[in-house]
């Protein structure tokens, strides 16, 4: 069964939509037995009151995923080393079943970490890709309330954080 909050399931975002209130609970979506998303690109821009993550994966669906602020100090999945991020708080986007390489274990992102230094979102880096289990760590300014949203045509998950009021 699928598990969505309200910040999920809520309408369209548009980019002068500055007053949300977002959450900072963990945003869940979850799809067993779906078949494993593609991961072809994040990246982030600026908005008025808050910035914006798009995670951008091949076919028309986004797999599973938890939006949480970490609770203990982000650690890459196979090696256990902590992960630097700019920032006072850690968003964790975890995709699964999601991959970020192809059959031949090649990648399918070439940019995996981001240092853009918006006012919240300071830095992304993918600290997991492995066993249908792709992970995402964001250094943010703060634990900022955040709202996602599925778009299709490329499948898309978007991740806003606003800014400090």
């Amino acid at each position: 069964a699928e598990a969505v909050t309200a910040a999920a399931a809520a309408g369209s975002l548009t980019p002068q939509d500055t007053l949300f209130t977002g959450t900072l609970e963990a945003v869940r979506r979850l799809r067993p037995g779906t078949t494993r998303g593609t991961l072809r690109a994040a990246r982030t821009a600026p908005h008025a009151g808050y910035d914006r993550v798009v995670f951008e994966f091949a076919g028309d669906s986004v797999p599973g995923y938890v939006v949480t602020y970490a609770a203990k100090p982000v650690r890459r999945c196979g090696s256990g080393d902590l992960v630097a991020l700019a920032g006072a708080r850690q968003l964790v986007v975890r995709f699964e079943p999601a991959r970020a390489h192809d059959d031949q274990a090649n990648v399918t992102i070439a940019e995996r970490e981001a240092s853009p230094g918006l006012p919240a979102v300071k830095d992304l880096k993918l600290v997991c890709d492995f066993e249908g289990q792709v992970e995402w760590a964001l250094g943010v300014a703060a634990a900022l309330p955040y709202r996602v949203e599925e778009i299709s045509a490329p499948a898309r998950l978007i991740l806003d954080v606003r800014h400090r009021p």
